[in-house]
């Protein structure tokens, strides 16, 4: 049996290229004191002990560590490369999440060598649909441009969409734009509402639309097969997968399976050092300097996120040992991170939609 990963996520800059409309960094600001992003941003001393605990406690843990690098845009950080060098001499996974945008042929190249074999390039719908969201012209054809020369350097791609109001019905377009470029795999978040707006914000999916762009990737997936891998690793997923032994054990002992991983298998790190349960979840839980092992032991909200029993009594369902919906948007709608993922669509499920788990990593 493999082992479990645990994986920080690391805003390594907040400085980006772009600017894109549904990004939480336009949520951070005087005006939101709470999820606010400083300008200091953390030195290559910092990060190299942040890697090394996170390197130590994996395998005090005996989990396999994965360090993820964000942004803002983590091609516009100045020493990147000495960064993933250091990541690569510890042979410690290593994945970045990015526009695509600044990705040349030679710079892919160079993430290859240095030990890059997966990363994320985000996709908004068709063409006229990024470039609005992304607030540039030239974004999508640099995105393809950064997709294809990844590709052809022998890295992995992952095409992400954040799924919203505006570009529910534009998967397809996302999925062959994705085929085209090379990519291995393609899939969809959620987009988190602004906590100002909650449910009326005009970009929020309900349930019955969660529920039918999930219908819709899962018929794209045997459409496409062969061609490109559908990921289903969005939380709720799980509601459309078989009750198999493995959930009726977790059930009965309470214990943890797999769904959202906030407080059990990751941490979210921003450029300043201040830590998140999740990078969508903006609740300030310490600075790393404190170490993983005390944040992740000691932290109320960790504990909190981590009582299974709670959860499901805040009026969640049985599959809170699998599932527990989406913390973030929780927060999000209600200001209460142990609610009910208000975008579940579990109630509209029907027989024919269920179907055998395929892991996909």
């Amino acid at each position: 049996m493999s082992q479990r990963k645990f994986f920080i996520q690391w805003d390594s800059t907040n400085n980006c290229n772009l600017r894109c409309s549904h990004c939480y960094h336009n949520r951070e600001g005087p005006d939101h004191a709470e999820h606010h992003q400083t300008d200091e941003l953390m030195t290559f001393n910092e990060v190299a002990a942040m890697i090394d605990d996170l390197d130590q406690t994996a395998k005090h843990w005996e989990f396999t560590p994965r360090f993820q690098i964000s942004g803002g845009e983590p091609m516009k950080r100045h020493d990147l490369i000495e960064i993933l060098s250091y990541t690569q001499s510890l042979n410690m996974e290593t994945r970045l999440l990015t526009n695509g945008t600044l990705i040349s042929e030679a710079k892919a190249r160079e993430l290859h060598e240095k030990g890059i074999k997966r990363l994320q390039i985000s996709l908004d719908g068709s063409q006229e649909r990024h470039n609005k969201i992304r607030g540039g012209g030239f974004a999508y054809s640099l995105a393809l441009e950064g997709i294809r020369n990844c590709a052809r350097a022998g890295i992995n791609v992952t095409v992400s969409m954040t799924a919203m109001q505006s570009n529910k019905l534009e998967f397809e377009d996302v999925v062959n734009a994705s085929i085209s470029s090379g990519a291995k795999y393609v899939g969809f978040q959620s987009y988190v509402p602004n906590s100002q707006f909650g449910l009326q914000d005009p970009e929020f999916m309900g349930p019955k639309e969660t529920y039918e762009l999930f219908q819709v990737a899962r018929r794209l997936s045997n459409k496409y097969k062969g061609q490109i891998t559908i990921l289903q690793t969005e939380v709720l997923w799980q509601l459309m997968q078989w009750d198999t032994q493995t959930k009726q054990s977790a059930r009965e002992s309470g214990k943890f399976l797999s769904g959202c991983g906030a407080g059990f298998s990751g941490l979210s790190v921003l450029s300043d050092g201040t830590v998140y349960p999740c990078r969508r979840l903006p609740i300030s839980i310490g600075h790393i300097s404190e170490g993983i092992k005390k944040l992740m032991t000691e932290n109320d909200v960790l504990k909190n996120l981590r009582n299974l029993e709670r959860i499901k009594q805040n009026g969640c369902c049985d599959a809170v040992n699998y599932c527990r919906g989406c913390r973030a948007v929780a927060y999000a709608v209600t200001g209460d991170y142990m609610a009910p993922d208000p975008m579940c669509f579990k109630q509209f499920v029907r027989p024919e939609d269920i179907e055998p788990r395929i892991i996909r990593r």
